[in-house]
């Protein structure tokens, strides 16, 4: 039901949760940091998008696997450990680094409730009075970092995925 709710409802919802609502939930006193709020809500958002994940790379094992690893006397425990986990993670290698990828360019949303992500910082910069640029290169700028890192994480993905020799794409 948690992996349903929070699927189900938008980031920027949990993060103006967090903002505004976290603080009648908490005992009389109890404060927590704006960063620190985020931080807990945007976990809960990735940590059920990585449940689905690992989930999918789970169901898509052969049952011979479950059987195989029964046979070799392993406790539920150790055969997750050893034989299951591996294989599951491997095979969610691509869903993994798409949720990483989505969730980098998430962060921009951020900016709603207060706190400066690049994009707000570049608001900020182009209303001093000391600028100098054109109008949009900052944009441009924030975009190609946000591209480098995100092409960066694909290509890493590739790459884990070739040296694991991983034949499901």
């Amino acid at each position: 039901m948690f992996i349903e709710f929070i699927r189900g409802v938008p980031l920027i919802t949990l993060l103006f949760t967090a903002s505004l609502l976290l603080n009648y939930f908490l005992p009389p006193g109890t404060n927590f940091d704006l960063i620190l709020r985020v931080v807990i809500m945007v976990t809960l958002f990735a940590s059920a998008y990585m449940a689905e994940v690992i989930r999918g790379g789970l169901a898509a094992l052969p049952k011979g696997q479950y059987e195989a690893a029964e046979a070799l006397g392993l406790d539920y425990w150790k055969s997750q450990q050893l034989v299951i986990l591996p294989q599951a993670l491997k095979i969610s290698i691509p869903g993994i680094v798409n949720s990483f990828i989505g969730l980098f360019k998430d962060t921009t949303l951020v900016m709603f409730i207060g706190l400066l992500d690049p994009i707000a910082l570049a608001a900020a910069i182009r209303a001093n009075t000391n600028w100098q640029g054109i109008y949009w290169e900052l944009f441009i700028f924030i975009g190609a970092v946000f591209f480098v890192f995100c092409f960066s994480m694909s290509r890493y993905s590739q790459y884990l995925e070739r040296r694991l020799k991983t034949d499901h794409r």
